[in-house]
């Protein structure tokens, strides 16, 4: 990392030192000096092959030029979705208690330190550097109000560097809705650094969904890991449509037998957006499920890349996992990348994995131009066809009707 670098993370942490309770600045130091220890993934590193986030962080975000102050002109609540539920604020990375509303005051609980270790610079970074810990418990049999979770960016006066730290616990025979979405201000570069840690208890489900729908300047990682334990269910959906990088990292540990997984991602992206999926669930015991279907459609300069893995241990007989990721490109310009994989070590499982790359189906698009249709309206309705099947598991309705809004928009204008 260049010395440049490697002094105005230094700076960050030492500027910010007050704020941190000496009981966890022992715990911040260790994942400092991690991080000082190692480079930002590049072009040499299989897993960002990709995704050189060392040259892109380098030449968009100066650590040194980074602003953590809490002053802002946002008025919250103007942003809420207007539906009963827990409506949780993180500005600039911190999660505000005071400005969110909470329907059950013992569903969440703030958290100075954190015990979550870090296996890479990533997770190592949010340790060194989140100042509150958010955790989502619920007691047993919950299965009521949603998760609205806000995260806002205010980089009007300067560069912003963020670390939200979300802890997710869903006891034994709950449910657990959750929608995530990010709003930013100012024209100053916006790196995100998320990092989300959920358990899913036997009996228990959980779903989250993300809006990615990004400006330019907004830089992302996004590191999700999720365990599950007997009979457990666990769903994710992702949909990005626009930012400078957008790095989703999704990790599913199946602890337990008859758990159940379901991964859904759409992106759709224009310009110099430049969106990657990594995803990995890790088959530990019998009669366990996984599906995963990661749909893209990508135009002028924009990068997509998808890498999904799939390990099935030698105890996970009876297993059942299906991995696809469909892509549709419609520029010269524009690059996309996959490479799905299957790791299998048991005898009795049923899986397949693949991945397509392709242009407009030209017979559909004769075939409604045949019946008046004109060239732009038949070109747009396939694609919408094509995005729509990802939104088949949205928990909310008024996402959905969202996401088909911002999909028409992309693509009708």
């Amino acid at each position: 990392m260049e010395t440049s670098v490697v002094n105005g993370i230094r700076d960050v942490f030492n500027n910010n030192e007050a704020n941190y309770q000496s009981s966890s600045l022992a715990h911040r130091k260790s994942a400092l000096d991690f991080v000082l220890s190692h480079n930002f993934p590049d072009r040499k590193d299989e897993e960002y092959k990709y995704t050189p986030v060392n040259q892109i962080l380098k030449k968009n975000f100066n650590f040194k030029n980074t602003i953590t102050s809490k002053t802002t002109d946002f008025d919250f609540e103007d942003y809420f979705y207007q539906l009963e539920g827990n409506h949780l604020v993180f500005f600039n990375g911190s999660y505000q208690p005071f400005q969110s509303k909470i329907y059950n005051e013992i569903c969440c609980h703030l958290e100075k330190k954190s015990n979550q270790s870090f296996h890479d610079i990533f997770d190592a970074l949010n340790v060194a550097f989140y100042e509150n810990s958010l955790k989502i418990e619920v007691n047993k049999n919950y299965r009521s109000q949603p998760f609205f979770i806000y995260y806002f960016y205010d980089s009007q006066q300067g560069q912003i560097f963020g670390n939200p730290n979300i802890q997710i616990v869903g006891h034994p025979d709950t449910r657990i809705e959750i929608l995530e979405n990010t709003i930013s201000k100012g024209t100053y570069p916006v790196f995100i650094n998320k990092k989300v840690s959920v358990h899913v208890k036997t009996n228990a489900e959980i779903n989250i969904t993300k809006i990615q729908n990004y400006k330019k300047h907004v830089y992302q990682i996004y590191n999700l890991e999720v365990n599950q334990d007997t009979q457990s269910k666990f769903n994710s959906n992702v949909y990005s449509f626009a930012g400078g990088l957008i790095r989703n990292n999704l990790k599913i540990n199946q602890m337990g037998e008859n758990c159940e997984s379901h991964m859904h991602g759409l992106y759709l992206i224009t310009g110099h957006t430049h969106v990657d999926n990594h995803t990995a669930v890790n088959h530990t015991h019998p009669h366990s499920y996984s599906n995963e279907l990661y749909k893209g459609i990508v135009d002028e300069s924009a990068r997509a890349v998808f890498n999904g893995k799939i390990f099935v241990r030698p105890e996970a007989q009876k297993t059942n996992a299906f991995q696809s990721n469909q892509n549709i490109n419609l520029s010269d310009e524009a690059s996309i990348y996959t490479k799905p994989q299957l790791e299998i070590w048991a005898d009795d499982v049923k899986c397949s994995h693949g991945c397509t790359v392709g242009q407009l189906d030209e017979e559909a698009l004769f075939y409604l131009r045949s019946r008046g249709i004109g060239k732009n309206q038949a070109k747009a309705l396939i694609l919408i066809a094509f995005s729509e099947q990802s939104l088949e598991h949205i928990p909310f309705e008024f996402v959905k009707k969202e996401i088909d809004t911002l999909i028409r928009k992309r693509l009708i204008g």
